[in-house]
């Protein structure tokens, strides 16, 4: 078995910034800091899954009208949206199995 450390805080903000990058989002380097904070054991695998589901969040809050609107009228992913992914999105690897 080959064991790959956790990213620790600072790069789980480098990781959350790049795959940010292409996104609209209105996160501010507070957000991004406590992003950091509250992904304590994620991989760099559940943190894309969080961006993804956080990312789908603007989507989510057009509900139907999300198939009419311009991709430019869709609304940038915020803090919220994340908090909101936070709730279901959980780190893969059990503190147990952690050496």
């Amino acid at each position: 078995r080959l064991y790959i450390p956790l990213p620790i805080e600072s790069d789980r903000r480098t990781l959350l910034q790049v795959m940010l990058k292409k996104n609209k989002h209105e996160l501010t380097s507070h957000d991004m800091d406590q992003l950091a904070r509250d992904t304590q054991g994620f991989s760099g695998a559940d943190l894309k899954a969080l961006c993804t589901d956080a990312a789908m969040g603007p989507i989510r809050q057009l509900g139907p009208r999300a198939l009419e609107v311009e991709v430019d009228q869709v609304p940038p992913i915020t803090f919220k949206h994340f908090k909101r992914s936070l709730k279901g999105t959980k780190p893969s690897v059990a503190p147990s199995d952690l050496l």
